[in-house]
């Protein structure tokens, strides 16, 4: 099939225009996903591009009298990622299954010298009190990923992120 010199400009125009429009649709719907499970990000609103929040070692500590206390403590007086406050602060993440979604939780660390520590929970006689952390949002995000962002503001301060045995932290300014 033969087209003119004008047909072949107004194909060549169709297609340009409809590949185009197509193209933006793609990446406008397109949220940033993590690569990993089990890893939290942080979502930078100036770009929106993840980035991965560090995982720190940390240790389990029990201790206590009338009542026995259980402390995640991570070493340092600070986290090495660093975010300046605003009310919106929203982390991503994936996991293997949908359910284990609900298990993420949000601490606020004490300082204490050279190092950050939780609470996990508190021992009574026989009664224990686990640590629910702060109050969190989490629903879904993209096609197999969820955001987490806290109920209220994070002020100042040394936080972690749990989901399962990892602890990751980050540092609000």
């Amino acid at each position: 099939m033969r087209f003119s010199t004008k047909q072949g400009v107004y194909l060549t125009a169709v297609i340009t225009i409809l590949s185009s429009i197509c193209a933006g649709q793609t990446a406008m719907g397109k949220l940033p996903e993590p690569d990993a499970i089990g890893v939290f990000f942080y979502l930078d609103p100036a770009n929106q591009m993840l980035k991965r929040l560090p995982n720190e070692e940390f240790r389990r500590h029990t201790g206590g009298f009338a009542s026995v206390t259980t402390t995640i403590r991570v070493s340092g007086d600070t986290s090495p990622f660093q975010i300046q406050s605003n009310p919106n602060i929203t982390f991503v993440f994936k996991v293997f299954k949908e359910e284990a979604a609900a298990g993420a939780k949000l601490f606020h660390f004490d300082v204490k010298g050279s190092g950050r520590e939780y609470d996990l929970g508190k021992w009574k006689r026989r009664d224990y009190t686990p640590n629910p952390g702060l109050p969190v949002n989490i629903s879904k995000f993209g096609d197999s990923s969820f955001k987490l962002s806290s109920e209220t503001p994070l002020e100042p301060g040394e936080y972690a992120l749990t989901l399962g045995p990892t602890v990751f932290t980050f540092s609000v300014r």
